[in-house]
């Protein structure tokens, strides 16, 4: 399974795989703004993104392209790893990543 992060910080992107590494996901990281997002969550199984370090239109766009294909998403303000590891959890939670 992957799942796609938006946001978050340059410098916690090592702690950010090895979380994910640990429940069992792959992960792609998007820290930044990047061209032709919608191609690029194709093939993710979820969505977490920090909304305090990214801007208000990225956030949109995830959202559009997450309810457009079915995508779980989850959010977080803080962009650190116990916000990331309660998103991952309430989506294994919800059974909406496995």
């Amino acid at each position: 399974m992957t799942v796609a992060i938006l946001g978050g910080l340059d410098r916690l992107k090592g702690n950010y795989e090895k979380q994910a590494k640990n429940l069992g996901m792959d992960v792609r990281i998007f820290s930044r703004r990047v061209p032709n997002l919608p191609k690029r969550l194709r093939d993710v199984n979820g969505i977490v993104v920090f909304t305090g370090t990214i801007s208000h239109p990225l956030v949109i766009e995830a959202v559009k392209v997450a309810r457009s294909r079915g995508i779980p998403i989850e959010r977080s303000h803080t962009s650190s790893i116990s916000g990331l590891k309660r998103c991952l959890g309430a989506m294994t939670k919800r059974g909406l990543v496995s």
